[in-house]
């Protein structure tokens, strides 16, 4: 029976955050969907909604758009820190802080169980342009801390046999 990598040991912190932000993903693709493409019409329908909501709706729409990208360049940086044991960018922990802010506040607003959404709908359209900036330099750091850590190509297709075998 072969040896377990050390990066699979069940001590490893980096493991069990990257298992925990990818079962949070799965929470999140359900949470952008609905603030995409709306709830079902009997759930949430324009006309009853305040002026000041109606006008921030679309604004959260972008921020859920925003909030995916930063989530994945999130785990595929760990992912690739845990694959490749490199050290820690200097710009991915203020960018997951950053991101990670910005995907619980965007959770909390599109889920009306802890009452938070009434909350941010009335503040009107400040609250996503300010979530929306927020991700944005998330969004940017993290990037960066990914650039940092990639790993060469060659690398990749050396550790993928089908890659390897179409090549060859």
């Amino acid at each position: 029976m072969p040896d377990v990598p050390s990066f699979l040991q069940t001590d490893n912190r980096m493991l069990w955050l990257l298992i925990g932000l990818s079962v949070a993903m799965l929470f999140t693709l359900q949470a952008v969907e609905t603030a995409v493409e709306g709830a079902w019409p009997h759930e949430r329908r324009p006309t009853r909604m305040l002026p000041r909501e109606r006008s921030a709706h679309a604004i959260w729409a972008v921020v859920a758009l925003l909030v995916l990208p930063g989530a994945l360049l999130t785990i595929l940086t760990l992912g690739v820190m845990l694959w490749q044991d490199v050290e820690r960018p200097e710009t991915l922990p203020l960018g997951s802080i950053l991101v990670g802010t910005g995907w619980v506040i965007f959770l909390l607003a599109s889920n009306d169980r802890f009452r938070v959404r009434r909350y941010l709908a009335s503040i009107g359209p400040v609250a996503p342009i300010a979530l929306l900036a927020v991700l944005l330099v998330g969004d940017a750091l993290v990037l960066m801390a990914f650039f940092d850590v990639r790993p060469s190509l060659d690398t990749v297709r050396e550790a993928l046999p089908i890659v390897a075998i179409r090549d060859g």
